[in-house]
């Protein structure tokens, strides 16, 4: 498969005739010509410019990914008197997971750069380990209700049913770096903190958060920033061999390029929006051009809810411009918003400061229902509604994850 050059940051077009035959290794590093042009042969299943009538299928219907839960709740939960608020996911969550039809939620289960993710503890390593266990010990005690996906064996087949499984991700790679300035191991052993972690259940790692780690340059520093570290390149490289999701959000532009361009398997923004639909500071969302890239490993781009600036219509003109764009194989729901059970972090019902409407006073069965017709009504197939909202993930997993 062809894949884009990027390096430094410019965008190098230095594509010739002659390049579309040499070895594998070399296209690799001249295609970003094709990628500037191959919008409508990516879009060949982009949606039709008419309105229809919605489905009537419903969330039950599809296998649902779920792109990216944060701990927000199971943090808030804990932290509240009572055994069962312990067991967040056994006694709240995986039951809420089920009611709405989601099959499959990809959480930051390993951890992650920013101190959220890691329930509160700063140290990097310490942090990551003890939210794993928070999210195994729970998911031991769910009595089947919820499972951890590791192997082709475990992806589902079609909706579940009575059950959700959960995709292991970590959120930023400090946790498998060294404490010194520069990794100084042999490389045999330098990637042994990422291999523990594969071991323990993790199956995917998003190289960075906003900050900067050894692996490279996380958005909040600087949104082009530079390409990977060396560091970061032997992670892709042993995560391609392990059979991991190569994940970049938060990860610098430059950095996503080298990434895509290095990976030998499709790497994924699991939630992240175009910035043509939406600017924050700081500016964490990616540029056309690297949905582009991503699209070109067979990766995937990830839409989500934010609450008082994406509205569903907004999230579903993204989906119709990112099916022109790089067509609805590569396109993934990252969250669609709090719940009616969790309506902000780690608030939860019967424990709120304010009452919530709208999104935020919906089940998350509602929040899918709803979108999913909106989708339909939009003129997507329920076909290609069914790669968006799981389809493409599980095509990612059957090709990336160990058989057993």
């Amino acid at each position: 498969m062809l894949r884009p050059n990027f390096t430094d940051h410019i965008l190098r077009i230095e594509c010739t005739p002659e390049d579309d035959v040499i070895a594998e290794d070399r296209s690799r590093r001249n295609f970003l010509k094709q990628i500037m042009v191959a919008g409508a042969g990516l879009a060949s299943a982009a949606v039709p410019q008419t309105v229809r009538a919605a489905t009537t299928k419903g969330p039950h219907d599809f296998v649902i990914v779920e792109g990216h839960r944060d701990m927000w709740e199971i943090s808030g939960r804990t932290r509240l008197a009572g055994a069962g608020q312990h067991l967040p996911i056994t006694n709240y969550l995986a039951p809420r997971l089920i009611e709405g039809g989601v099959s499959v939620c990809i959480a930051p289960a390993g951890g992650g750069d920013s101190i959220e993710e890691r329930d509160g503890t700063e140290d990097l390593l310490d942090g990551n380990l003890r939210v794993l266990d928070e999210y195994l010990t729970d998911i031991e005690q769910s009595k089947g209700k919820a499972s951890v996906l590791r192997t082709k064996s475990d992806i589902p087949n079609g909706p579940s049913v009575g059950k959700v499984q959960f995709f292991f991700d970590m959120e930023g790679g400090g946790g498998i770096q060294t404490n010194l300035p520069e990794p100084v191991f042999p490389a045999e052993r330098s990637l042994a903190l990422l291999r523990q972690f594969f071991r323990l259940g993790v199956r995917g790692l998003q190289l960075t958060h906003n900050g900067r780690n050894q692996l490279g340059d996380g958005r909040g520093i600087d949104k082009m920033g530079s390409r990977l570290t060396p560091f970061g390149v032997a992670v892709v490289q042993e995560m391609n061999r392990l059979g991991m999701m190569v994940g970049v959000s938060h990860l610098s532009a430059n950095g996503v390029f080298h990434a895509a361009e290095i990976s030998k398997t499709p790497i994924v923004s699991t939630h992240q929006n175009l910035e043509r639909f939406v600017k924050s500071r700081p500016l964490v969302e990616i540029m056309d051009e690297e949905a582009k890239a991503i699209a070109h490993t067979g990766g995937i781009v990830g839409i989500r809810y934010i609450v008082d600036v994406t509205p569903y219509s907004m999230l579903a003109d993204e989906v119709e411009y990112l099916c022109k764009l790089v067509g609805p194989e590569h396109i993934g729901v990252g969250w669609l918003g709090h719940d009616k059970e969790n309506p902000n972090n780690r608030e939860v019902e019967g424990h709120l400061s304010r009452t919530y409407s709208g999104v935020e006073a919906q089940t998350i069965y509602q929040h899918y229902d709803g979108f999913i017709k909106l989708l339909s009504e939009r003129g997507l197939t329920d076909e290609q509604i069914g790669m968006i909202l799981g389809g493409n993930y599980l095509r990612i997993w059957r090709q990336i994850l160990p058989d057993a």
